[in-house]
């Protein structure tokens, strides 16, 4: 039998999402492969006693739990040494701030399986992006409206699910011209364009957001194609881009214009051009609200100087002292809205749908020994880097 422990999130961190929601985690229960048994929390979205109402467990301590289940990046300081655990470490790219973290694991000889990595045919499996897509957006158009005075939106604890938060949209439409740009095609932007249409926006072909002649809501998505070039000329290739990206660079700046709201919705490594460099921004650009839903910091989006928070969502960024403020000082700044746990703003509707999925594609394979997507997805193991990861020796050495 497998002990799977539902671990509670890091407190600095404050996620309330949970991997399994109480219904969830008694299904697995019911298979006797499996025992679940859950973290006492009064920071989680589900209740502990929501959890004992379906007869889960609630302990202190997961000290017994042979695979142990969270969200965000684990407190490296409560790491239980040669578990098996499941999070997003954000590690892969060598983000400075969980370096340590992943110190730490490979000191304890802890078994790391980052969701972030778990794919099929190469494609993520397990991700939040459409929530994070929703929340960043109707945050961005919130923020648009606090502005400039247009409106003013409550922020989406207000709501109690999804469901309630789009039939509030749907008896409430925006009317003023706002003209929002989507960069980025997968779930994250899927999420985007599902809600700014129950906002009311009307989806446009590029070729139609370039000729600025609505006088209503409007939005388009943009693919890389859209806004980057080959520097030597030749045609855009998106195997091209992605085996030799120092071969191009962006255009963006020439899509910005009359742009009020940007949402960035792509994918961003190192590797690849940034959408914009600060140094090349004019007086064309009209931007008014960045939503850094893939929050990069300096990454992507160059203005994303650190993370915003769900408590604090917004700061203002001066394009001219090139300055962080506070937000809505001034009409002559981009409020960024770089918040970089989104889906907690819909805590529990983001935690079915990702434990729905775990169930779906992990669950059934924790007795499979070495499961290609598991073990693909295996950070380290026994001390060491596994194969896949070993580029981030440098980063813990």
């Amino acid at each position: 039998m497998i002990r799977i422990g539902i671990t509670k999130e890091n407190i600095e961190i404050g996620d309330v999402r949970s991997p399994f929601n109480p219904r969830q985690s008694k299904k697995i229960n019911s298979d006797i492969n499996f025992n679940v048994e859950v973290q006492s929390s009064n920071l989680r979205c589900f209740e502990d006693n929501e959890f004992e109402h379906e007869g889960v467990r609630v302990v202190k301590k997961l000290n017994n739990s042979d695979i142990i289940f969270g969200i965000k990046e684990a407190d490296k300081d409560k790491l239980i040494k040669n578990k098996t655990y499941f999070m997003f470490s954000h590690t892969i790219k060598k983000q400075p701030h969980n370096r340590n973290l992943l110190i730490q694991i490979l000191k304890k000889k802890i078994k790391l399986i980052d969701y972030e990595c778990l794919k099929k045919r190469g494609k993520r499996i397990v991700a939040f992006g459409e929530y994070a897509g929703i929340a960043g957006t109707y945050n961005s158009v919130m923020a648009f409206g606090k502005k400039f005075n247009l409106f003013n939106l409550n922020r989406l604890s207000h709501f109690k699910n999804k469901e309630e938060l789009y039939s509030f949209l749907e008896n409430n439409p925006i009317s003023h011209k706002i003209r929002t740009l989507i960069v980025g095609n997968g779930r994250v932007a899927k999420g985007a364009s599902e809600i700014l249409k129950y906002f009311g926006f009307k989806n446009v072909k590029l070729h139609e957001y370039k000729n600025n002649s609505h006088n209503y809501p409007v939005f388009s998505t943009i693919k890389t194609s859209d806004y980057m070039e080959n520097i030597t000329g030749n045609k855009f290739s998106k195997t091209d881009y992605y085996n030799n990206p120092k071969d191009y660079k962006s255009n963006f700046l020439k899509l910005s214009k009359n742009t009020d709201i940007l949402i960035n919705a792509s994918y961003w490594d190192p590797r690849y051009p940034r959408l914009f460099e600060k140094d090349k921004i004019d007086d064309t650009f009209s931007i008014k609200v960045i939503g850094d839903i893939s929050c990069d910091i300096k990454g992507s989006v160059p203005l994303t100087e650190f993370a915003s928070t769900i408590k604090k969502p917004f700061f203002d960024y001066c394009l001219k002292t090139k300055r962080v403020k506070k937000a809505f000082e001034n009409d002559n700044t981009v409020t960024m809205m770089t918040i970089d746990n989104l889906p907690s703003e819909l805590p529990r509707d983001s935690s079915n749908y990702f434990g729905k999925i775990l169930m779906t594609y992990v669950i059934p394979f924790l007795n499979e020994p070495n499961n290609r997507i598991i073990e693909n997805a295996t950070i380290a193991k026994n001390g060491n880097l596994t194969k896949k990861y070993e580029y981030l020796k440098d980063f813990v050495s």
